[in-house]
């Protein structure tokens, strides 16, 4: 096994971090950096499911916009840093998606049909968080 010569660390092809996919065994490749998450997903603020879902993937696309970059070396005990991953053993396959969000069904009136014609309400639109002037304000918008 090859050692990166920057880190110390081995060198990992993304098939072998693929091997590491379930919650038993779970390695995620962020910012070319393969981590044994498996004990931290339980206990991840976010959820265990956003960690074990990518379990055996690159998540930097994922993990980049909600964390900050070093945060994991700060984190995390040197000894779950598994090895820098060769950007080269990277496909798509390995790639983390987010997941996709469904498109929220229009609601439709229950008012009955007037010569075959159905009407339509409006999708709620959030009012501005200025326009909010007490708890009741916040509680309508949160139940929409």
């Amino acid at each position: 096994m090859a050692v990166d010569a920057a880190s110390g660390l081995p060198t990992l092809s993304m098939e072998e971090v693929a091997k590491h996919s379930t919650k038993e065994d779970c390695w995620v490749v962020l910012y070319g950096k393969a981590y044994d998450l498996t004990k931290f997903g339980k206990v991840h603020p976010g959820g265990a499911a956003l960690i074990y879902d990518n379990a055996g993937k690159d998540a930097t696309a994922l993990f980049d916009p909600i964390h900050p970059k070093d945060i994991m070396d700060k984190l995390l005990k040197p000894s779950l840093t598994m090895g820098v991953v060769d950007p080269a053993t990277i496909k798509e396959e390995h790639i983390a998606k987010p997941p996709e969000k469904k498109a929220p069904a229009k609601k439709k009136a229950a008012a009955p049909k007037e010569a075959g014609l159905e009407l339509e309400i409006e999708e709620f639109v959030k009012p501005p968080l200025a326009a909010m002037l007490n708890t009741f304000d916040f509680e309508s918008v949160a139940r929409e």
